[in-house]
């Protein structure tokens, strides 16, 4: 049971990972509302190179149901990127189904340079390694969030331009979706709104919001940046600990479904 839930949390936190620093704002269905993602995380497709750093990132969410009743969750932890595209992340949950035996802290490395991506799980001393594949030429990225699609004739979007967040320059860009009234079986319009601030040196977004009636509110917050090589044993399983494969991972047609480089 341990281990299941184990797998469930690395499952959710991947695709919350996913989504931050390949610049999406917090969406709903992407994880224990976790970074980015229900969040905002790091892109899969793309290692980044030669931008180095560390810092603390929060991902904060409230949803209010119809009784008036609030539904809270938090992530807090710390991340790093070397400058060959190794990444690290350290989560911390509050809150959710995963947590009501306490907060769960879960471990990620990315290595691309060794061709694997780690779990670690600090209570068992184990580390869950899974080869990370290379996309097939040609391959397309994931699906946008339908609130993002730059082809939705109910989006507008916003130039917010430029201002200093966590002494990093960040550009901004703020955008309104709509879907109309009748087209989900709602009687009125639903509107969500989002504003993501980008850092272009680091590829990455330092900051994000998302309100939508349907999931409530989060808050996304990169802090305390510091620019330079991270300690290189961030990207390594610690020697105490037992490395076990993960059983490969299928897709909807049975086939191996990729699972890119986490950013």
């Amino acid at each position: 049971m341990k281990k299941n839930a184990l797998m469930i949390l690395a499952a959710l936190l991947v695709g919350t990972v996913a989504y931050a620093q390949a610049g999406l704002p917090p969406g709903p269905g992407r994880g224990p509302h976790g970074f980015g993602p229900e969040g905002h995380g790091f892109g899969m497709w793309k290692v980044v190179t030669g931008a180095p750093y560390s810092a603390d990132v929060s991902d904060q969410s409230v949803e209010t149901l119809a009784d008036g009743n609030t539904i809270q969750r938090s992530t807090t932890g710390h991340v790093a990127r070397d400058s060959q595209g190794r990444t690290y992340v350290q989560q911390t949950i509050t809150g959710g189904p995963l947590t009501q035996d306490g907060p769960k802290t879960i471990t990620f490395i990315s290595d691309p340079v060794a061709g694997y991506s780690y779990v670690l799980n600090a209570n068992t001393k184990t580390a869950i390694r899974r080869a990370i594949k290379t996309p097939p030429a040609g391959a397309k990225p994931p699906r946008p969030d339908p609130g993002t699609r730059p082809d939705s004739a109910n989006r507008v979007e916003t130039d917010l331009g430029t201002q200093t967040i966590s002494g990093v320059t960040a550009q901004g860009k703020s955008v309104t979706h709509t879907i109309p009234a009748g087209a989900m079986g709602n009687s009125q319009p639903i509107v969500s709104t989002s504003q993501t601030w980008y850092s272009p040196d680091l590829q990455l977004p330092v900051s994000s919001t998302r309100t939508d009636p349907r999931s409530g509110k989060s808050t996304y917050n990169v802090t305390n940046i510091q620019r330079g090589e991270p300690p290189a044993s961030l990207f390594q399983a610690p020697s105490d600990y037992t490395i076990q494969d993960a059983p490969a991972m299928r897709g909807p047609r049975g086939g191996p479904r990729f699972q890119g480089p986490v950013q």
